[in-house]
């Protein structure tokens, strides 16, 4: 038998195993609450949601991170239709790309501001609300807490994303991020760095 024949022989006999996909990192929305927060000026109140998110990187290493980690929330109100008619839904959405998140607990915050409440009559907590996360540009796969618990199914997220998501567009930039706001620099200690696009 040729050499060359013999050395491939031997290669197809080799045991051959398929290297495994690495595992994917895990974003996890804990939960969602919102409050009236006022800016250190002493102006009027501003709507504060906080998502708690917790925090899974699947690489090894001394000190694993989860990088360019995107969070986008949609927000829905139900508010009063105009002139005492039928109430309506109004939808609010923003995101912020964090630079890395490390293991654990960390805080995303985004801030509605007090002409719009007024202009648009919000009172309470959103009725509906969904997250989407993505990480390095792969979406993950959204826990069920990454929703509002009256989108208890699949279907239901599926078409609150479909039908809200472009209703949001006519308030684009109106919901804002922490680092876009006068609450800027609070809770240094639970608030990770974001990209700063609008510095290019």
């Amino acid at each position: 038998m040729p050499r060359l024949a013999r050395v491939l022989a031997c290669l197809l006999a080799l045991p051959w195993v398929v290297a495994a996909p690495a595992p994917a990192p895990v974003v996890e929305v804990v939960n969602l609450r919102t409050s009236q927060v006022r800016p250190g000026n002493g102006g009027p109140p501003w709507l504060e949601t906080t998502l708690s998110l917790n925090v899974r990187p699947a690489g090894g290493g001394p000190a694993p991170l989860v990088s360019a980690v995107r969070v986008s929330l949609l927000l829905a109100f139900e508010v009063p239709g105009p002139a005492g008619g039928s109430r309506r839904t109004q939808a609010y959405a923003a995101a912020v790309e964090c630079v890395a998140l490390e293991p654990g607990r960390v805080e995303v915050r985004f801030y509605l501001p007090p002409e719009i409440q007024k202009r648009d009559q919000i009172r309470g907590d959103p009725k509906y609300w969904g997250v989407e996360i993505t990480a390095g540009g792969e979406a993950l796969p959204p826990a069920r807490t990454a929703y509002s618990v009256n989108l208890a199914s699949p279907a239901a997220r599926t078409d609150f994303q479909r039908r809200l998501a472009p209703a949001a567009v006519a308030n684009e930039g109106i919901l804002q991020p922490q680092h876009l706001t006068p609450f800027a620099l609070d809770y240094p200690r639970s608030t990770p760095s974001v990209v700063r696009r609008e510095a290019r």
